[in-house]
């Protein structure tokens, strides 16, 4: 078997089975068919190299150059490029971490972001329903008030006639009886003057229990009022709590979604939302104060026995000719014992409803499939957008079957004028 060529990275003379290679590091073999050099025609064997590592052809000259430089070049190069192939990756290792650590982070930071919209919406889910308990709480603890205010007002009527009578009594006093007794000249007299006495003295007797079962009244009143600020309170402080957690948690959010690059624009609506929610609960507030809001009853009465559920016009208001359209909106329970911009109470089982530029003590008959209620105007808004023209009550949207519809609005005034 005749003797078989090899090459290395480096050139190798040909040797016989046997032999010893020349001593160089453990070199890659190929089988190599010509020796390396350049050829007649001046390029490389395999093409033009195009690695700036490799040997160029004209630095190793042409034809069969080897010998001992050419092995210590090749041995050079080897050592060379092991270097870079050790010192390489020692050097990238750092970057590396410090891009796997950037990329866990990321992903901590993206998990941590979703928990905290998971507890979002579940303590919006919470603070919906309590704050809804809230709104009819508040709503009791109105009408509670007002009772204790009658109560007091009756309270105040009897002990004004109690004192009349009492200053009647000392007036005519024992003397006075007596006096009429000896001045009567027929048994008639005397009967009369025994009847006066009688009623003055029954007359007294009959203030003074009026007096003390208004005082009654007005205790059973007031600690009925009592018992409703007592239940309103701690929802006041579990919604004022709940809305501490959510804004702890939108601006972790916040903080967390502008560094992964997140967008926030959801969670500037909840930060909306929650601003919105904590000037509701300053209304709520003056509530449990013993606000009470302005009377509306005189208006609510002109709706007339339907209470506004009704096409026909009741004979206390009169169309004025004036009508506009677009989309109607509703609000409710959330918003229950809330001042209304008239000043009145919001209750959302009243034909009412919100509008930017009607008067208020105004009604609109509101039309939606076919059916038609008639409400007061009494707040404003809906405020926004410019295509909705009514924020309707709760009791008014469910009558009509609306939710975020189309409507036509004709506006109607009390007959007596709007009051002052």
């Amino acid at each position: 078997m005749p003797p078989m060529a090899l090459r290395t990275t480096a050139r190798m003379a040909p040797f016989s089975p046997g032999q010893s290679p020349p001593p160089v590091r453990t070199p890659m073999r190929f089988i190599e068919t010509a020796p390396l050099g350049r050829t007649a025609g001046g390029t490389c064997h395999g093409g033009p190299s195009d690695s700036t590592l490799a040997p160029s052809c004209a630095r190793h000259g042409g034809g069969g150059r080897g010998g001992g430089s050419m092995r210590t070049r090749g041995s050079a190069l080897i050592v060379a490029l092991a270097a870079i192939l050790v010192s390489a990756p020692a050097a990238a290792s750092p970057i590396g971490h410090q891009l796997s650590q950037a990329r866990a982070d990321r992903e901590a930071k993206l998990v941590r972001l979703a928990q905290l919209r998971g507890q979002l919406h579940a303590l919006s889910v919470r603070y919906s329903v309590l704050e809804r308990q809230a709104g009819r709480a508040s709503l009791r603890l109105v009408e509670a008030t007002r009772e204790v205010q009658e109560a007091r007002v009756a309270a105040a009527a009897a002990q004004a006639l109690l004192d009349r009578h009492a200053r009647t009594v000392y007036e005519v006093g024992p003397s006075g009886v007596i006096e009429a007794l000896l001045s009567a000249e027929t048994f008639a007299d005397v009967a009369a003057a025994n009847e006066y006495s009688a009623r003055v003295l029954g007359a007294d007797a009959g203030a003074l229990q009026a007096m003390e079962s208004a005082t009654a009244v007005l205790a059973v009143k007031q600690a009925a009022a009592a018992r409703v600020r007592q239940r309103l309170v701690p929802k006041q402080n579990a919604l004022a709590s709940i809305l501490g957690q959510m804004r702890s948690a939108v601006t972790e959010a916040v903080r967390l979604a502008e560094r992964a690059r997140r967008a926030v624009s959801s969670l500037e609506a909840q930060q909306a939302a929650i601003a919105s929610a904590s000037q509701r609960e300053v209304g709520r507030d003056l509530v449990v104060g013993g606000a009470v809001g302005a009377d509306q009853s005189k208006l609510l009465a002109l709706l007339g026995p339907t209470g506004g559920r009704t096409c026909e016009i009741p004979e206390g208001l009169r169309d004025t000719g004036k009508s506009f359209s677009g989309l109607a909106t509703w609000y409710g329970w959330e918003f229950a014992g809330q001042g209304t911009a008239s000043g009145a109470i919001f209750d959302p089982r009243l034909f009412t409803a919100a509008n930017r530029w009607l008067p208020f003590g105004s009604f609109v008959r509101v039309r939606s499939g076919g059916k038609c209620a008639i409400v007061l105007i009494n707040d404003r808004g809906p405020f926004g957008d410019a295509h909705r023209v009514l924020d309707l009550s709760m009791a008014a949207a469910s009558y009509l079957g609306v939710g975020v519809s189309a409507v036509r609005a004709d506006v109607l005034v009390p007959v007596g004028g709007i009051p002052a």
